[in-house]
């Protein structure tokens, strides 16, 4: 297994998506509120590129149960059902329903990415199922795709992707920023809570703005046994379990 990662969006080699598979991460909060929502029954996400395509979207779906979700500088974006916070997503907001999702970094990169071969996406909260269901299908190209902070890079996504390449079974690292991942991982991943709070500066962002709780609960590790998977044929973001 081959494993590369580019530490923010703008790096991203979109002719090296080919034949790969690619991890989505962004702690702070996509993917840890993607895995929440799946985890909790929510039946698929469908990322979009801005507000208007969102509210576009949720137009032509007038037969299927559907919430918009989603923030603009980390707040919830007027007239959506729910926010980028993952604890907005309990099982009694979501379960059976499809949610169209527009945040500033997670779609943003997903969006950047879509060309790849399968897309996966991962959090602390689901990082032991990634390296699970990566160590059973072995992919020959594995790509590590940090959503950052608004195009520049986040310690706290570069810490999870390390975290999850070292779950890895004998990974070959192509590039500096997979080397950089493992070596933030080791030595950062043992205390996250104190890496989202103290250390990262969307972290001081969002404690700053009263999300100290959806700090708590991102900071949590492999408590969440659920694969987001995006499925071309349903466009969306669906479950796979890792077992």
């Amino acid at each position: 297994m081959i494993v590369s990662a580019f530490l923010s969006p703008c790096e991203i080699d979109r002719a090296a998506l080919q034949n790969s598979w690619v991890v989505v991460v962004d702690v702070l909060r996509a993917t840890s509120t993607i895995a929440t929502a799946l985890h909790n029954g929510a039946a698929r996400i469908q990322p979009v590129a801005s507000v208007s395509e969102a509210r576009e979207r949720a137009k032509h779906l007038k037969n299927v149960r559907v919430l918009l979700g989603g923030e603009k500088d980390g707040f919830r974006i007027e007239g959506f059902d729910l926010g980028n916070s993952p604890l907005d997503y309990s099982p009694e907001n979501v379960k059976g329903q499809s949610i169209i999702f527009k945040t500033t970094n997670g779609t943003e990169t997903f969006l950047r990415v879509k060309s790849a071969a399968k897309i996966l996406f991962g959090s602390f909260l689901n990082a032991r199922a990634i390296g699970r269901f990566l160590n059973r299908h072995r992919p020959d190209y594995l790509i590590f795709a940090n959503s950052g902070l608004k195009g520049h890079f986040s310690l706290e996504d570069s810490v999870c992707s390390g975290y999850i390449i070292n779950q890895l079974i004998t990974p070959e690292l192509e590039n500096d920023g997979a080397t950089a991942c493992v070596a933030l991982a080791q030595r950062f991943s043992d205390d996250t809570k104190y890496l989202l709070f103290e250390q990262s500066t969307h972290g001081h962002y969002l404690k700053n703005n009263g999300f100290t709780a959806d700090l708590e609960y991102c900071s949590r590790k492999d408590c969440l046994n659920v694969i987001p998977v995006f499925d071309a044929e349903k466009n969306g973001i669906v479950r796979v379990e890792s077992n």
